[in-house]
């Protein structure tokens, strides 16, 4: 199969996007704010739209945060227990996505297995009542507010501390090995254009001298900076690559920055290295995601046949979650202020979003998994929101769930984890055929 790559950075600090490298297909993924809806009976439409959390990368704050979190690499958000998430996903063109909770499928509910033989098994052997189905398809499936629990609903993403035993990777493993989230992106099968023929890049330093080296359109970054490291003998860590005011991040190609253009000039600076914020302070801790109410949404079914997928081409980044106290620590800097409380949300006669969609039949087996509501016995406690009074649309879009694409074009640092996915990639019809006896929902 053609090899082809792909970049995974953060746009604008607030948004994934994973782009084919000289073609235009392109995921993005945002991770939106929202109100905790009440933990109860009720099953809600969805919940609003309150903005984008913002997003870190941890190899920038790498001194302060703890290595476990810094191996994995990608990015880190600000999160408080009386907000929720939802995952928004926008896409050019087709891509299948596997969303972790910790070491849990939040599709399937299935634990990361231990062996290659049980990982076969349990993709092949899924518990009764829920489906083969592990992974979202986008475009189709434009947005995923929580833990696909029953057919045509979920529980909402909400955030507790690591320890308290709220998460739903303690609830169904016993333990918290993972925590936060990790998203596995596998792209489709495209053609690949004939890449542009060798062409010569000037490259000059703030003391005028300039170089030139030979590139094509498959030159890394960090290639070009081990051929200066060469003729200069200038460190590779050490260099920084400027090219119309922006800098070339390593893990892209050298054309990514430049478009392919002749004749290219790029400057070179060094890297200054310098301090940062102190480490988090003991008694501060990650956070994983729990259970929350039941907010009505369908996951959509794959409809593609298996060849559909480029397996050997998955792209994997870790998104963790600190409480505001261990992100102030961490950065130096407050945590956003938090969204307005349910309560007030819906005094204030702010709506709820409704789709007509059939539910497909593809969920997880959560019958383990308690909201957080349910552990700590306080149903009773939390408030009944008549959402048919709320249905007042809403006069601006501040609050409206967006299919809109992004058109910033502000790039930051690769996020990918090097360890790659928890579990490869498989189709539902791959894993039905393991069985044979198993019908494929219509």
């Amino acid at each position: 199969m053609t090899r082809y790559f792909y970049d995974c950075r953060v746009r604008s600090d607030n948004v994934v996007e994973i782009r084919r490298q000289n073609g235009i297909e392109q995921l993005q993924i945002s991770f939106k704010r929202t109100v905790r809806i009440p933990d109860n009976i009720d099953e809600f439409e969805l919940p609003p739209d309150m903005g984008n959390f913002p997003l870190y990368k941890t190899e920038q704050y790498a001194q302060s945060l703890p290595e476990s979190i810094v191996a994995k690499r990608g990015i880190f958000l600000p999160m408080y227990q009386r907000e929720a998430m939802w995952i928004n996903f926008k896409a050019t063109a087709p891509f299948a996505v596997k969303v972790y909770a910790g070491s849990i499928n939040a599709i399937s509910g299935q634990p990361v297995p231990k062996s290659n033989a049980s990982k076969l098994h349990q993709q092949s052997h899924p518990s009764q009542n829920t489906s083969k189905q592990d992974y979202i398809v986008v475009p189709g499936q434009k947005w995923l507010d929580g833990f696909a629990t029953g057919n045509g609903v979920v529980r909402q993403f909400v955030a507790t501390r690591l320890g308290d035993g709220y998460t739903v990777e303690a609830q169904v493993t016993g333990q918290e090995v993972y925590g936060g989230l990790q998203i596995e992106v596998t792209p489709a099968v495209v053609t690949i254009k004939k890449l542009h023929d060798p062409v010569p890049i000037m490259v000059k330093s703030l003391t005028g001298r300039c170089e030139w080296y030979e590139i094509d359109g498959q030159t890394m970054v960090t290639d070009l900076k081990n051929m200066i490291q060469l003729s200069q003998e200038i460190p590779a860590d050490q260099q920084r690559l400027i090219f119309e005011g922006r800098q070339l991040e390593d893990d892209a190609t050298v054309f990514y920055h430049t478009g392919g253009m002749k004749e290219v000039t790029l400057d070179m600076v060094l890297r200054l290295r310098g301090g940062g914020p102190g480490p988090v302070p003991e008694g501060h801790k990650e956070m994983g995601l729990a259970a929350g109410g039941l907010i009505k949404q369908t996951i959509v079914p794959d409809k593609h046949p298996a060849a559909t997928w480029h397996k050997s081409a998955t792209i994997v980044f870790n998104v963790q979650l600190l409480d505001a106290a261990s992100f102030e620590a961490v950065t130096g800097r407050p945590a956003p202020e938090t969204p307005v409380p349910m309560d007030t949300y819906a005094e204030l006669g702010l709506p709820f979003f409704k789709l007509h969609e059939e539910p497909s039949g593809i969920h997880g087996a959560f019958q383990k998994v308690k909201s957080v509501g349910e552990i700590v016995g306080a149903k009773e406690k939390t408030a009944k929101v008549p959402v048919h009074h709320i249905n007042k649309p809403p006069t601006t879009n501040a609050h409206a769930r967006s299919t809109k694409h992004s058109t910033d074009t502000k790039l930051a640092n690769g996020i990918t984890n090097p360890a790659g996915p928890l579990v490869e990639f498989c189709h539902v019809t791959e894993l039905v055929k393991e069985l044979g006896d198993v019908k494929l929902a219509d």
